[in-house]
């Protein structure tokens, strides 16, 4: 199990593109298309709440300036599970949505290796895919810089990763630092570095949760729809 949990946090260096919704219950609410009115404004006039839409299941449209870039930063850590749960085409060009373009081949070849490694490495107990958790769930997020055109934003955030008969899940705590830059309309990932902590310690006696109790509170609606 140590060795699973080593590997994972490799992995989610990668993902984030990476929060995490279980393989077996993944499925992302989907934002609701731009209408014609609002496509027509500006990237400088989009609400800075949300995206206007998804692409291959990544939100995009984020408003251009900090709040928007801190969004688009804090939704590409949540889609890591997202990410690992994706065959290897699907991987492949969601990451070209949320990189830019020189950024995105570097990220979707260590998403692959890192990604791959870690689920074969699960899979050698006699997993599938969808018999695994695995999720980042970020919990708050803080702009260090900002520009017109390029952001970095750091996303604390907790791991959740676990499979069928792999004893009790695991959790990670990490802040993930994220390089963004405004790029074709948008904000895309052009950097990802993650470090381990601030890790609080569990209360004396803390119940630890079992599989499927995690499995089902991980997939439930986000706070905030991120």
């Amino acid at each position: 199990m140590r060795r699973v949990i080593v590997v994972g946090a490799a992995v989610l260096v990668a993902a984030a593109a990476i929060g995490l919704r279980t393989c077996a219950a993944a499925g992302r609410e989907a934002a609701p298309p731009a209408s014609p009115s609002t496509a027509a404004e500006s990237a400088d006039d989009r609400p800075a709440t949300g995206p206007r839409a998804e692409e291959l299941g990544v939100p995009v449209g984020w408003s251009r300036d900090a709040t928007g870039a801190r969004a688009a930063a804090v939704s590409a850590v949540s889609l890591t599970g997202e990410l690992a749960c994706a065959g290897f085409i699907t991987r492949s060009d969601m990451i070209r949505v949320l990189a830019s373009r020189r950024y995105g081949p570097t990220l979707a070849d260590l998403s692959a290796a890192q990604l791959d490694a870690f689920i074969d490495d699960l899979a050698g107990e006699g997993l599938t895919p969808s018999q695994l958790l695995l999720r980042e769930l970020p919990l708050t997020a803080v702009v260090e810089s900002a520009t017109a055109d390029s952001a970095t934003v750091q996303v604390w955030a907790l791991l959740v990763a676990g499979g069928d008969r792999l004893g009790a899940p695991r959790q990670l705590w990490r802040t993930v630092t994220v390089e963004m830059v405004w790029e074709d309309g948008d904000w895309q990932v052009d950097g990802w570095t993650v470090r381990p902590g601030p890790t609080p310690a569990l209360a004396t006696n803390a119940p630890v949760a079992s599989l499927a109790e995690l499995r089902e509170v991980t997939a439930w609606p986000p706070v905030g729809g991120a």
